[in-house]
């Protein structure tokens, strides 16, 4: 008499391995029996680490509970596959944060030629267990601030830079950077960078700085006198 006997190989990939803190991500399992035989009573369990949140748009009828994603009672026939899907919203990084996400067979009838279900030791070593993970983008923006004369008559009209850096290791996207006016100015003119001015608020949105990249943003204003209430921080 030949034993029944199935080879459960399970693959897991996600839909962006160098996403930015708050998207939401798509991991895949799929899992393929390569026979002989058909296999039964099929459980798949998925613990999300720490790293992610909002685990919503689970496919195949899998439930979650906790942190835990649990597909049972599958029937996979010999050469076939099934996958599940489920999408999870990335976390800040910060110490003891795990972007590792860790899909296993927990569970079958038959007996799997070269795995045992629900054996994970944290290495992914059989065929029946694998990962995928990410690796959130980051960037490290420095803003640096001047005026061309600290000093100025009343009435004078000054210059301000403002020139931000990107020290990476990322490119920055979609940056935006704001200046309130105090009212020791008036007359705030020649903005560049396409900024944007309402009521005393300068605005630079949708910029995009490269790893080890500047950009540098400037207006001008006019000297008001001082009095009591007069600021001249330009922050």
């Amino acid at each position: 008499m030949t034993p029944v006997q199935i080879d459960l190989e399970l693959v897991k990939t996600v839909s962006d391995a160098t996403p930015n803190v708050g998207d939401v991500v798509t991991f895949t399992i799929t899992l393929t029996n390569q026979g002989p035989d058909n296999a039964t009573g099929v459980a798949v369990g998925d613990v999300v680490p720490n790293g992610y949140s909002s685990i919503t748009n689970i496919s195949g009828g899998g439930v979650l509970s906790g942190s835990t994603i649990t597909w049972s009672g599958l029937n996979i026939t010999a050469g076939a596959s099934v996958s599940f899907t489920f999408d999870a919203t990335v976390n800040e990084p910060g110490v003891g944060v795990d972007y590792v996400n860790v899909a296993q067979v927990t569970a079958a009838n038959e007996d799997d030629i070269d795995s045992t279900p629900n054996n994970d030791d944290g290495d992914q070593s059989e065929d029946d267990e694998d990962n995928a993970t990410v690796a959130p983008q980051s960037a490290d923006l420095e803003l640096a601030k001047t005026v061309n004369d600290p000093t100025p008559v009343v009435g004078d009209v000054v210059t301000f830079t403002i020139t931000v850096t990107n020290q990476g290791p990322d490119n920055a996207t979609n940056v935006e950077v704001q200046d309130v006016v105090p009212n020791g100015y008036t007359n705030i003119t020649n903005i560049n960078g396409f900024g944007v001015l309402s009521g005393s608020t300068i605005t630079w949105s949708g910029l995009n700085i490269t790893a080890g990249g500047s950009v540098t943003l400037s207006f001008q204003a006019t000297v008001a006198a001082p009095g009591v209430g007069v600021d001249y921080l330009n922050v």
